[in-house]
């Protein structure tokens, strides 16, 4: 009877070794896909400060408001909200 206690109780000692591993795995890819998400997450951040030095550059060089400047206003203004989202994405998935 104590023999059989024993064994049940080496068997879940192993089985939460296991477990033990497989979280612990779990956590260091975690790490490491946050780490990834905040370099992109900074990246964006790059881009959408580039490009709203590059739209404030625009706008008080006085620039004509032909076609192309409106052309590129709103590109850049679609692009800077496209890196916005992406960011708040991997804001998102830090915070989860």
């Amino acid at each position: 009877m104590n023999e059989l206690l024993i064994a049940r109780i080496q068997s879940k000692i192993t089985q939460l070794g296991e477990v033990k591993r497989s979280l612990e795995q779990q956590i260091e890819r975690l790490r490491d896909e946050n780490t990834s998400m905040h370099l992109i997450n900074k990246e964006l951040q790059h881009q959408v400060d580039e490009l709203n030095q590059k739209l404030s550059d625009n706008l008080t060089t006085g620039s004509k408001t032909d076609e192309r400047d409106e052309q590129f206003r709103g590109a850049t203004r679609h692009r800077i909200n496209e890196l916005v989202k992406e960011i708040d994405e991997c804001i998102t998935l830090l915070n989860k």
